[in-house]
């Protein structure tokens, strides 16, 4: 595979959708771009590169752009995470919120939705007291693929059984004749899916009171990563919205953040 185009294919890549990758990770476009490469006709993965790179900025590019990004995900993935938002941190928010009664929350890059839905699950079995409130959960992501199956919230027996337990299964899940699995309207009725690019203009408007943007700045440069967290900072309310990364994530350094530690994970709150 010729190197420079590699890298300009590289380039394009991260212009595009903020991910950053180099010439070790050839492996990774020949397995993620084969289905392209075989649906469309091309030869080979040098064939389709070169494609990709004397055109304009198409279909085709997205659904490259789109097969490499990450989409690893499982309901209530990182249990520590789930037990502080339930223990500390959204019952610290309720009492920030308690004269306004309304609640936002963002799961950026959302993938196919398992987070968005663990957290609708975790505000209905736990804070019933949020009944009466306004709570909003948006969920956003840039492939159009996965956030089709987040919105349809139709999930393998494999699926569930990744972080949901019987009780919860029972709960609000419906099992279909195929051995699917179906969540229950009133917990997909609390989120909103929309499309989205974050190194794109945002057209975010609500501040919101938490925000997880969890395992998805890992593949990003320093300078796509700063640009990222000057705009959610811009989202959260100062000293009180709440952001939490992904556990090989840090932000130590970044002024416009301060780390709050907890005894199994730790969090950030805007200044």
């Amino acid at each position: 595979m010729n190197e420079s185009h590699l890298q300009r294919f590289y380039t394009l890549l991260e212009t595009h959708v903020g991910i950053s990758l180099d010439h070790t990770k050839q492996y990774l476009l020949e397995s993620r771009l084969s289905p392209i490469i075989r649906g469309e006709g091309f030869e080979n993965l040098q064939e389709l590169i070169r494609h990709l790179n004397q055109t304009t900025v198409g279909a085709i590019h997205w659904q490259a752009f789109d097969a490499l990004t990450t989409n690893e995900t499982m309901f209530f993935r990182d249990k520590h995470v789930f037990d502080a938002l339930k223990h500390k941190i959204i019952p610290s928010l309720l009492e920030a919120k308690r004269k306004e009664k309304t609640l936002r929350i963002w799961c950026a890059a959302v993938s196919t939705g398992q987070e968005a839905y663990s957290m609708a699950i975790l505000i209905k079995e736990y804070f019933p007291e949020l009944e009466g409130w306004d709570v909003q959960i948006h969920a956003t992501d840039i492939s159009a693929r996965t956030l089709q199956k987040a919105k349809e919230a139709v999930y393998s027996s494999t699926e569930v059984n990744r972080g949901l337990d019987a009780h919860l299964i029972k709960k609000y899940c419906q099992k279909q004749i195929n051995e699917q699995f179906v969540l229950q309207y009133s917990i997909r009725d609390m989120i909103t899916f929309k499309s989205m690019n974050l190194i794109d203009p945002w057209p975010l408007t609500p501040k919101y009171d938490l925000i997880l943007l969890r395992n998805v700045m890992i593949y990003f440069k320093q300078e796509t990563k700063d640009h990222v967290l000057r705009k959610v900072c811009a989202q959260m309310h100062p000293n009180q919205s709440v952001l939490i990364l992904g556990a090989a994530e840090s932000i130590h350094t970044n002024p416009l953040y301060r780390l709050v530690q907890l005894e199994k994970m730790s969090y950030y709150v805007a200044i």
